[in-house]
């Protein structure tokens, strides 16, 4: 049973904004009861999706979560009118909250995203056009989506430096004969440090505080850089052998003589 007052007190919520987002506690409840009961196979669901991913080539890590119960509630009534105008109900929010399962696949160098891309095509079907967020300037806009229209990706520019490749994925469960949608992101180790510092800091009630959002806008910046040198080292690691470079032992010998 999800105790309303408990609740509210939790997460900092008012009654009078409650009540404001024209949803009624009694939905609430039964989505609470009604999730619960399904989270056991929503776990099973987020498992596999690990499995599958764990031994790619091109990938470094895999991350994987299952919404907690009172963090779904807390979302909706965040949300408000949003879902109170879909009518959310215990019929209906499993289709509507599509992050229910969230799944995060880590890569080291910018590049290796084409392999995974086309391993997370290869096995599952994506229920909308992945959305490939950059940050301005990180690339020559057009030549960028000339090169996403060839892979079906969408292009979105954060300006806040939000940089990250998304997947919607839709999932039959067979055990609860439904639907439910899981959120794939995609993107290097550095942007998932700056990604996860940045929630941690500014996510859900400090979006819009000006000196946070500087400092971590030059902490976003130094990231990208990171990234480029990640890409330029890997680049340059076959134009040299081991140790020094292309000299032979005398050549080195000489040269530090």
């Amino acid at each position: 049973m999800l105790d309303k007052d408990k609740f509210l007190k939790e997460f900092s919520i008012s009654e009078e904004t409650f009540l404001a987002t024209g949803l009624q506690w009694k939905d609430l409840e039964e989505i609470y009861d009604d999730y619960i009961r399904i989270i056991p196979f929503l776990e099973k669901k987020a498992d596999e999706f690990t499995f599958e991913l764990i031994d790619s080539k091109a990938v470094h890590s895999v991350r994987r979560r299952v919404k907690k119960p009172t963090h779904l509630i807390e979302k909706i009534i965040r949300k408000g009118k949003k879902y109170s105008d879909k009518n959310i109900n215990v019929n209906n929010y499993k289709k509507i909250i599509t992050d229910l399962i969230g799944v995060r696949v880590l890569h080291l160098f910018k590049e290796d995203w084409i392999e995974v891309h086309k391993e997370i095509l290869n096995n599952w079907e994506v229920a909308e056009t992945p959305q490939v967020n950059v940050r301005p300037g990180d690339y020559n806009t057009e030549l960028l989506e000339k090169a996403l229209s060839n892979l079906n990706c969408e292009l979105i520019i954060r300006e806040h430096g939000y940089r990250s490749v998304h997947y919607l994925i839709e999932n039959y469960i067979e055990e609860i004969d439904d639907i439910v949608y899981t959120e794939m992101q995609v993107r290097t180790v550095f942007e998932e440090a700056w990604s996860e510092i940045d929630h941690i800091i500014r996510y859900p009630y400090d979006l819009n505080n000006p000196i946070l959002n500087e400092y971590l806008s030059i902490f976003n910046r130094i990231v990208g850089s990171a990234d480029e040198m990640g890409t330029f080292i890997k680049n340059l690691k076959p134009t040299v052998s081991e140790g020094f470079g292309p000299f032979s032992d005398r050549e080195l010998d000489n040269k530090f003589k």
